[in-house]
């Protein structure tokens, strides 16, 4: 396990926030992590110092613990104190096929897109949609991470753990893990109790596409190759490329705040908002979220407001797409984003009365 004092987090996180913890801590294999839960037999993990006898190794290290993937979906607000764990288990392979689906297996530490990619190539459908997302393939099932009309725990077949109580590995199956809208038992009830070591997906063989989101059919259909999940896959690819900012050059965590899902009267009120503004002729994009309730585009919400390429010092709204936020100098600190996250908040809430949530984990 490599283990580093005092690491600076700016290249861990795609906000590029200059921030850093007191321990950071990579491991290769789920036995490799499991050890810092177990006592080896002569009883002296953390060497001869005094007082370390008979301590588990993770009891040595500076807490509390956060694990992070990619770091494409956090806003580190300052330096962490303890430790933070980044898992290196990286592999795609496959487990089996039954019936027209397949099984995959991902180490947790994978690049998310390389899963899409091993999948497309494959004539796998299932995560084509997905494609582009930044991060790893254990944080994408912690998030339960979603694009294009699709999430992960579509395809999600079960999710293979160490647990810290039990001091084990367990597998979890896909309607034990509590997806919600960007969420799962991992980031709430359980959250510290799991880390995943793997993600097992099931894919199809069988044509799946799903392509009735926003532009995405029309955007196969120009391609002119056919559909396929190569084709839908470099369709979402042009989308996402023409709308939302290259982390690499542009620092930021993607979506940053949720959809907001609301009654059908409060829909009205920003349906009848926007009537009066645009004509009666105007429609508010939207989507019926069952229930009585209806999804509002944050992102729609957020333009009305006037945010959309605004910037407030270091940090602003990017111009393509006013649902991310940006790291505009590289400079920006984390009180910058927090102040914008917050006006943006209050705009959104005086004008339509709707609360918007970040997607964003604060940390």
């Amino acid at each position: 396990m490599k283990i580093e004092y005092n690491k600076d987090l700016t290249g861990c996180n795609t906000f590029g926030m200059r921030v850093s913890c007191s321990c950071f801590a990579e491991y290769d294999t789920p036995e490799e992590y499991s050890s810092l839960y177990c006592v080896p037999p002569d009883g002296s993990p953390g060497g001869t110092s005094s007082g370390t006898a008979g301590k588990m190794p993770a009891d040595l290290l500076p807490k509390p613990f956060l694990h992070i993937g990619g770091g494409s979906n956090l806003l580190f607000t300052g330096d962490f104190p303890g430790t933070v764990f980044h898992s290196r288990i990286r592999f795609i392979r496959e487990l089996s096929r039954s019936g027209g689906n397949v099984l995959i297996e991902a180490g947790a530490g994978t690049l998310w897109d390389d899963v899409c990619v091993f999948c497309a190539e494959n004539g796998l459908w299932g995560v084509e949609n997905l494609s582009g997302i930044p991060g790893e393939a254990g944080a994408a099932a912690v998030q339960n991470i979603g694009a294009y009309g699709a999430e992960i725990k579509d395809i999600v077949e079960e999710v293979k753990c160490f647990d810290a109580v039990t001091l084990s590995m367990k597998t979890i199956k896909a309607e034990e893990c509590g997806y919600g809208y960007r969420t799962s038992m991992f980031k709430e009830g359980a959250k510290g109790r799991y880390t995943v070591m793997s993600v097992v997906l099931r894919l199809s063989e069988t044509p799946k596409p799903r392509l009735e989101y926003g532009h995405l059919r029309e955007a196969v259909e120009a391609a002119g190759a056919g559909i396929t999940p190569l084709s839908v896959r470099h369709a979402v690819l042009g989308i996402r490329n023409a709308k939302l900012p290259d982390p690499s050059k542009i620092g930021n965590a993607g979506s940053f705040f949720k959809n907001p899902v609301v009654p059908k009267f409060s829909f009205d009120i920003v349906e009848n908002y926007a009537k009066s503004r645009y004509g009666d002729d105007y429609e508010v994009p939207h989507f019926d979220a069952g229930s009585g309730f209806v999804k509002i585009p944050a992102a729609w919400l957020i333009e009305q407001c006037g945010w959309k390429g605004k910037r407030h010092g270091n940090a602003g709204v990017y111009e393509k797409q006013p649902l991310v936020l940006i790291n505009v100098t590289g400079t920006a600190t984390p009180q910058e984003i927090l102040d914008l996250e917050r006006k943006i908040i209050n705009s959104v809430e005086t004008t339509f009365g709707i609360g918007l949530t970040p997607e964003v984990e604060h940390i």
